[in-house]
């Protein structure tokens, strides 16, 4: 059976009009006729009755739409799975990280990876970190960095490290003369936070609700850096990531301990039902042993 003229008839259960779901597909009415004739022919049944308002489904149409579903949904899954077999024999490996996880643990730790196991390529990229368990889910990575908290019966879930989250201010702010502060003090402090595409945004948000007030969110940035930039022009403060902001610039800036704040945790995720394929096992491996290397800079 031609898959693309079952989705075509998928398309054309769904929007129960020849002419609307071939504006949906991009082709031609004509065309999807044609490709529904083909699929009758193939069954030797009718599965569609033409009316002045449409279509309608025949018995047998009816029939074929329960399986439909299952089976393109089956379909999918051995794309999926081919694709990952012809990606292991090409040694390809893809990694997905939120923003700021490749900055703590440092260059070498890519590089090392290439360098011990030459038979593996890697692909890599960052994103703020909702999106890391979305393309993780999806499949369009293999194992990723995600932000705790992470909650999903489909994913492996491997902690590897947290750090402490601070108050940033300007020098000359109030709370700058303060050397430990609580998320009390922040009530209507107007506050720089990255997007709520970060797990940070929403962690700040409940803990000023958990100290009697909303937070005033007066910016959203797309980047850690730009919290710095924007405090140290005096716009605002922020609560940042201790061991990302490690190497940004502290000029005019003062960062301070919040009494009651929270950590930000780093798993390392990947599929359940990929979990044991030989290139996510060697990642896995590589990464433990190495952060185990580095616990006194990572690890509080």
């Amino acid at each position: 059976m031609d898959i693309k003229n079952l989705k075509w008839f998928q398309e054309v259960c769904n929007c129960g009009s020849i002419t609307k779901a071939a504006a949906n597909l991009f082709i031609t009415p004509q065309g999807l006729s044609k490709g529904i004739k083909s699929l009758e022919a193939e069954l030797g049944v009718t599965l569609l009755e033409r009316t002045p308002n449409g279509v309608t489904l025949t018995p047998y149409g009816d029939c074929l739409m329960g399986y439909a579903g299952p089976m393109l949904i089956h379909y999918q899954e051995l794309i999926s799975e081919i694709k990952k077999m012809r990606q292991q024999e090409r040694g390809l490996l893809r990694v997905c990280s939120a923003y700021g996880v490749f900055r703590i643990m440092g260059v070498d730790f890519i590089l090392n990876f290439e360098s011990e196991n030459l038979g593996i390529h890697l692909d890599y990229i960052e994103y703020p970190d909702i999106y890391v368990e979305q393309e993780i889910l999806a499949g369009n990575y293999d194992v990723g960095f995600g932000i705790g908290p992470i909650q999903n019966p489909e994913l492996e879930i491997i902690p590897l490290f947290s750090s402490k989250t601070s108050l940033l201010v300007y020098e000359d702010h109030p709370l700058a003369q303060k050397n430990m502060v609580r998320f009390s003090d922040l009530e209507g402090e107007p506050l720089i936070l990255e997007s709520h595409k970060f797990k940070i945004h929403d962690l700040v948000k409940e803990r000023c609700q958990r100290a009697g007030f909303d937070a005033n969110i007066i910016y959203c940035t797309s980047g850690f850096s730009l919290c710095h930039k924007l405090t140290a022009q005096k716009r605002g403060i922020s609560v940042i990531v201790d061991r990302i902001s490690d190497d940004m610039s502290k000029q005019g800036l003062k960062i301070i301990p919040i009494e009651d704040s929270f950590v930000w945790e780093v798993n390392m995720i990947c599929k359940n039902k990929n979990k044991d394929l030989k290139y996510i096992r060697r990642w896995k491996s590589y990464t433990q042993r190495y952060l185990s290397n580095q616990q006194p800079m990572l690890f509080y």
